[in-house]
Order: structure tokens, then sequence, then C-alpha cells
């Protein structure tokens, strides 16, 4: 690689010819004009002079005026610079180094290019000084500042130009064309393992962010898990699993007993009854062969948690999903936060957590917990402005799921006096009724579920009712005549 001499010399990165080709051109066609000022700035240019002259034509578009070597040098006068760049002779040199405006965006790239060298160059030298002047009270603190200030520096690299619908429409044939040959299916992503959530949203889609929603204890955790296991034994592609608040050995006991379906006490405790060993063993078989790979890191810094997902794709390319348990265990900083802080850091991890689904093109489901929102209303079911600590997480998530389990709330009543003498009915009393007429359509050890997929950026909104079988942490589809009884209760209570 060769050299740069000026940056040998103590400058740094610039090319004045570049910088000459656009100014000159800027001056002389008004289409060159338009596209030199919308595509650079002030701190584009390396040299004063061009810095000024930049400025002037600047000056002249916002009043509307004709930009010209003339027009420049009057502007420049005004702004007691003429001097400073050259007089007008100087202005009708850069109109003479125009060759071609058809290179026009090849020289305004490579003024952009040596601009975003210098800004990087000058944050690794900034970054370098704090280094070794500041001292540093936190490694990891200093990593995620540095990290971020280095991602500035280059950012304007990936601003993108417009693309027109020619060209747009051409990459939407091409993947129509494509889903020709697949089997006919709702399902563009990843598929959940649930046919009623994939309806809605067309399963777990690159670069995307679903939330899954809940109190605690209402089965959050449980739905992730099942989700991951899901799309890593059928779609067969890994999974990462980032488990905050559980260890690898507990996971993987529920990942054993939602396969086996026997009981988690009997797994932790090793007393098993009848045939539940041999179905052990076989589910212990079975999950060898499944890709999910768990990293059980307590409070897990984002820029740590970002770089090992980076790192896990580097060595396993078709990375297909990343799960995250639970986002408020996520930390950004170090120490104790007051509750201002902390909205402000949930703000930047959602952030991070969205660019890390669009860097990696994987989509990424984040656990979340909710806020005591719901236990303060008559109705019970969770709303989005329930998200606890940040409403960016709203708004950064393309999908967001709120569980809403009845028999969580014990203090509701069932089938009390009034509603026998028709009062009207709470969830947990149509789900009993519900129950009692469809009697063996519906598993006695199973809790009723409401899946409430409340936002979808890309698709539609709706309820999805599954059974969560708590003592081993599985979720399954209720049978048709379980989901054609709840929508008549929802049809007669207008929900």
């Amino acid at each position: 690689m060769a050299k740069n001499k000026n940056y040998l010399k103590g400058e740094l990165p610039h090319n004045d010819d570049a910088e000459k080709v656009v100014l000159g051109a800027a001056m002389q066609k008004e289409d060159a004009l338009y596209n030199v000022t919308s595509s650079l700035q002030e701190e584009d240019f390396y040299t004063y002079k061009h810095k000024y002259i930049f400025n002037a034509i600047i000056n002249l578009m916002e009043r509307k005026m004709a930009v010209d070597v003339l027009t420049v040098s009057s502007e420049l006068e005004n702004m007691k610079q003429l001097e400073s760049v050259g007089s007008i002779e100087y202005l009708q040199e850069l109109c003479e180094t125009v060759v071609s405006f058809a290179n026009l965006q090849f020289y305004i790239d490579i003024v952009v290019d040596q601009s975003v060298l210098r800004k990087m160059l000058s944050t690794i030298r900034d970054i370098d000084n704090k280094f070794k002047t500041g001292g540093i009270e936190n490694v990891n603190d200093f990593i995620l500042e540095s990290e971020t200030l280095f991602k500035e520096s280059i950012a304007r690299r990936h601003i993108s130009s417009f693309t027109d619908l020619n060209e747009a429409t051409k990459v939407i044939e091409t993947q129509l064309n494509n889903q020709k040959e697949l089997p006919a299916s709702d399902v563009v992503g990843l598929s959940s393992g649930y046919t009623q959530i994939d309806a809605l949203t067309q399963g777990f889609q690159k670069g995307e962010v679903t939330i899954v929603a809940a109190r605690p204890s209402v089965g959050k955790t449980a739905l992730s898990l099942n989700f991951a296991y899901n799309v890593a034994s059928v779609s067969k592609v890994p999974v990462a699993l980032f488990s905050l608040e559980m260890s690898t050995d507990s996971l993987v006991k529920r990942l054993i007993a939602m396969v086996s379906c026997v009981n988690l006490k009997s797994i932790n405790t090793g007393h098993f009854s009848g045939g539940d060993r041999a179905k052990v063993s076989h589910a212990i078989k079975e999950l060898r062969d499944v890709p999910i790979f768990i990293d059980e890191t307590p409070g897990i810094k984002v820029i740590d948690l970002i770089a090992k997902a980076r790192k896990l794709q580097a060595a396993h390319p078709d990375l297909g999903l990343i799960v995250i348990d639970y986002l408020g265990l996520v930390q950004y900083g170090v120490g104790k936060s007051s509750s201002d802080n902390r909205v402000e850091e949930i703000r930047k991890i959602s952030g991070a957590i969205k660019g890390l689904a669009k860097d990696l093109k994987v989509p990424v489901v984040v656990v979340s917990q909710l806020s005591r929102g719901p236990e303060k209303r008559d109705v019970k079911r969770p709303m989005l402005s329930d998200l606890r600590d940040s409403g960016d997480i709203e708004q950064d998530a393309d999908v967001v799921m709120l569980l809403y389990r009845p028999d969580y709330y014990k203090d509701q009543k069932k089938n009390n006096a009034a509603n026998k003498k028709g009062g009207q009915l709470t969830t947990s009393d149509k789900f009993e009724l519900a129950k009692e007429r469809l009697g063996d359509a519906i598993p006695g050890s199973a809790s009723y579920v409401e899946v409430n997929v409340a936002k979808n950026r890309n698709g539609s909104t709706g309820k999805v009712d599954l059974f969560f079988f708590k003592e081993y942490g599985r979720f399954d589809p209720p049978s048709e005549n379980w989901v054609e009884e709840m929508n008549k209760i929802r049809t007669d209570d207008g929900d």
C-alpha cells in the first residue's frame, strides 16, 4: 500500500485537485451546483480558501442568487475573504480544472472520502491522547465511548444515494420470481413455529427487532426460548441466545423439559416416573444437534453483546436469530443509574440493538419487562405504553408482542355472584366457561396465554391464542375448536 506523503509530513489526508474540480464545476453549471452543495459540507474541504469559496456559494444559493465566478468573487469580497482566496483569478483557475462534468461524482466521492479519513484519524488521535493523559477509570466505558466516536467519524461513508423506481422494481421483481420456486407460504422469514403468529408477521425478518414483553412469570422467557428452539431445529440455522438472568445449565434443563414434555422439577431432582427418564434421554440426544449458542454473561454491556454477536456470525455466517433475555439487564456503562439516566441508557441500548440487527442482517428477539401499569387497571391486558423504562423500545421495535395470561392475576374472582346475575364477565371468567364447554379439547395443566401482536411495522396486528405448559416451559397452539370458541368470546365482547 502506498504511503500518504502528506500524512507523513504531519498533514491530514486531502486531495487539493479534487476540491478544485468540484468548486469549479459548481460555479459553471446549475446541476453540478446542486450536486456539489447537496453532497458536501464546509468541513469536507481541507484548505481554508476552499472553505471560504464553498461558504460564499452557499450564501448565494440561500439568497437565491446566481452562482458564477463574478458573483462568488463579489460575495467573498463582502465576506472580507477575497484576498485570502487569491482574487478572482484563483476562481477562474478553479473553473479551468474541470475537464468533464460527467466525472463530477467521482471527484465528489474523493473529497468525501478524504474528509471521512481526516475525521477518522483525528478521532483516533484524540482517543490515543485521552488514553495517554486522561486517566481511564473503567476500560469498558472507555472502549464504548471510543467506539461511538469512531462510528460517528465514519458515519458519512454509510449515507446512501437515492434509488430510482426503475432500479428498485427490478430488485423486487427478482425477489418475487425467486419466491415462485418456494413452497406456497405466508412465511418469508424464519418461522416462529406458530402458524397464527407467522400469519401476522410472515416470520422473523432479517434486520428486524421483535420485542416479547410481559409482567414477571407470565412466560416471556419461555416463549422466547420456544422461538429459539423452533428456529434452530426446524430452519436448521444457528441461534445466539444471550441469557442475562439464567445460567446455561438452567436454560438447557428448560430445553430438555420443553422437548421431552417432562416436568422441570423431575429433571432438577432426578426423580422420574414411568417412561420419563427415556423421554429425557431422547430429548438430550435430539438437542445435541440443535445449533443454539448460549452466552450467560450477567449484566453484559451492550458493546460486548454486539462484539460477541459479530464474532459468532463470523464463525457461523448463516446465523439466523439472536435472542436477548432480557433488555432490562443489559448494561450501557458502569455503576448505578438514576431512573432518568436509566431511561437514557435504555434509549441508547435499544438503538444499538436495532443497529446490530440491521448491520448483521439478522432478526433479533428481545425480552422486555412491562411496568406495573396493568395491575393498576381494571382490564389487565397490557398496552404498548406499559413497556418499561423508555418509549424508544416501542419506537425502535419492528414487532411488539404483549403477553397476557389471565390466571396470572389470582386476585380476580371467577364466576362470582355478580357474573351469575348477568354482570360483565372478566376474561378469566370467559376462559373458565370456554374451558368447561370444550372439556378435553383444552389440556388440564395448560394456562391460556394471549399473544397480542400490538405493533407490526410491516404487517398485520392481532391476537393469537397459545397454551402455556408451565411445568415444562412449552407453548403449544390450541385446537381449532378452542380458537373458534375464543373468537366467539372476543366477538361477543367487542374485543
